[in-house]
Order: C-alpha cells, then structure tokens, then sequence
C-alpha cells in the first residue's frame, strides 16, 4: 500500500468519525440540552484528535504533490505533529484536572493514560524529525489520533443512553 493510500484512508475516517459525533450528540440526554462537562470536553477532544489526523494527512499529501522528497516530509510532518501535541495536550492537562475535582463521570486514569500516550508518540516523532526521516512514526501518529478520536466516540456512545446523574 502506497503512503499516498494509507493517508487518503486517514482521511476518510476522520471524517467518518467527526461526522458521526454529530448523530452521537441528536442522541439521547443530549438531544434535550443535558450535557455534562465531561461530555462537552470529550466532543471537543473528539473532533480536535479526527481533524488533526485529517491535517496532517492532508499536509502529507500536500508536501507530496509539491515534490518534496520523503525524508523531508516526514520530518516536516512528525515537527509539526510534535508541535501540534505540546500546544494541545498541555491545556487538556489543565482541563482533566479541572473535570478531575468537578465531575463525577469524569474518569482521570483513561484521560492520563492518553496524554501519556500522546507525549510518547510526541517523543517520537521529534525524534523521527531530528534523527530517522522515516514515514511508519508519522504514520503511527495519525493512526494515534484516529485511535484516540475513535475511543473518545465509543465513550460518548456510552453516555448518549446512560442515565443521567441524579
């Protein structure tokens, strides 16, 4: 499977992803404006993980079709995605400790798990920019996103049918 393929796929799936989140919100306790903060947090991290793996795919395919060599893209799209983390999981720190003291369906232990997760593929892809210039971390980190995007659906899933809290 060529890289152009794969990032195309990530595409599409993000959009999947994103565009389902809108039906997860018309359902359930959400459709009648109850809406927990936990719940407004994950939607937001929902389609901030989907339309970050759609950029930076996009920004692959991008850097490909103005012919830049491989190396070069992979290093410009493993810095950026490494920028992208430290700008965006700093403040969600912030905010899980915050929805950590204040919510009760809030659950700190999946939150810190993914921000380790994502630092750790942050690690990597500075390391992929500085040092390898190889495509399978850029990749692995879209794949991240998507995972995480997809994680933070199935949880909302969860919520749109649960009762909501007395």
């Amino acid at each position: 499977m060529q890289f152009e393929q794969v990032f195309t796929s990530a595409i599409e799936a993000g959009i999947a992803v994103a565009g389902f989140s809108g039906i997860v919100v018309v359902l359930g306790r959400r459709a009648e404006g109850q809406w927990s903060p936990s719940d407004r947090v994950r939607v937001t991290l929902l389609l901030q993980t989907s339309f970050a793996a759609i950029g930076l795919s996009f920004l692959a395919l991008a850097l490909d079709g103005a012919g830049m060599a491989e190396p070069t893209i992979w290093r410009v799209g493993s810095t950026c995605y490494a920028l992208y983390a430290v700008l965006a999981v700093v403040p969600r720190v912030r905010l899980f400790r915050t929805m950590a003291d204040t919510d009760p369906s809030f659950a700190p232990t999946l939150a810190k798990g993914l921000v380790v997760v994502v630092f750790s593929v942050a690690a990597l892809q500075a390391y992929n920019a500085v040092v390898l210039g190889v495509g399978w971390p850029f990749a692995l980190a879209v794949i991240v996103e998507l995972v995480v995007a997809l994680a933070v659906f199935v949880r909302l899933l969860q919520g749109a049918w649960s009762q909501p809290a007395a």
